[in-house]
């Protein structure tokens, strides 16, 4: 019975063809999920860093008198006062960028990516140097370059 059985979807399989790797990892992986064999590996999530005292409820904190050059690297911003950290959406994907960065825009960058978590990219167009993160982290960034002294 078994045999015959075994024959039968063998026969059924060289008629329609042969499936790829591709397509056999893509058919069993929704069956290996629901059976508990293939398990989502969790992501580390960056830590919450706590608000400035001095930080208003939208976010705003105030300019400090003196920009700090301990820093290799320095952050200006808006006409406005407000850091210039903002979210994007690219093809429904949030994106954290980062304007108006002078000096050493790899030491940003490494700094960056050890409070994100994410690796993150650098656009260097024209005077304006633009660093974009993968993910919402605008609170985060900006809670760290006040602390910062930015």
């Amino acid at each position: 019975m078994f045999a015959a059985a075994a024959a039968k979807q063998f026969a059924r399989a060289s008629v329609r063809g042969v499936h790829s790797k591709r397509q056999v990892k893509r058919m069993n992986v929704p069956r290996l999920r629901k059976a508990g064999l293939l398990k989502p590996q969790p992501k580390p999530e960056p830590p919450v860093l706590p608000p400035a005292p001095n930080e208003l409820a939208n976010g705003w904190t105030p300019p400090p008198d003196n920009v700090p050059t301990t820093h290799p690297f320095a952050i200006l911003r808006s006409k406005n006062g407000w850091l210039p950290v903002y979210t994007r959406y690219r093809q429904h994907m949030p994106y954290t960028k980062v304007r108006y960065v002078y000096g050493d825009v790899q030491a940003f960058m490494s700094q960056l990516e050890a409070i994100t978590y994410s690796t993150p990219a650098c656009n260097a167009g024209g005077s304006i140097t633009t660093v974009s993160v993968k993910g919402n982290h605008v609170t985060n960034v900006r809670r760290w370059l006040t602390s910062l002294g930015f």
